[in-house]
């Protein structure tokens, strides 16, 4: 299996949208209460003004994997990022997040060994 996409449920779409551009996700299309942005892979993000009881803004969470984690720990403490747990450090990834603007939770990884592939 492979991952297609992912979706955050948001209560303000403009506000989400601006967030995720900010943050230097590409925008692949957008309409009136949905946004799409393409990851790495044609993996997608959508984010959906949420309009339905189960669609609950600030539930969701994303992990994403970068190479230069100290970096982008910098970057995000200097910008206007709500810095949700500090850098920090394990045996096999070192790792922290932020929150979006409806509190969905972005974590960044950077893995120190492989993981092992289940078949």
């Amino acid at each position: 299996m492979k991952l297609d996409s992912v979706i955050f449920y948001t209560s303000n779409l403009d506000e989400a949208v601006a967030f995720y551009q900010k943050l230097g996700l590409e925008l692949e299309y957008r309409e009136d209460d949905y946004a799409s942005f393409l990851l790495s892979d044609n993996v997608r993000l959508g984010l959906k003004e949420a309009d339905e009881e189960r669609e609950n803004p600030g539930h969701q969470a994303m992990i994403l994997t970068t190479t230069d984690i100290k970096k982008l720990f910098i970057q995000m403490k200097k910008g206007e990022y709500k810095i949700y747990s500090p850098l920090e450090k394990y045996d096999w990834a070192e790792t922290f997040s932020i929150l979006d603007p409806d509190k969905n939770k972005i974590e960044f990884i950077e893995r120190t060994e492989d993981i092992v592939q289940i078949s």
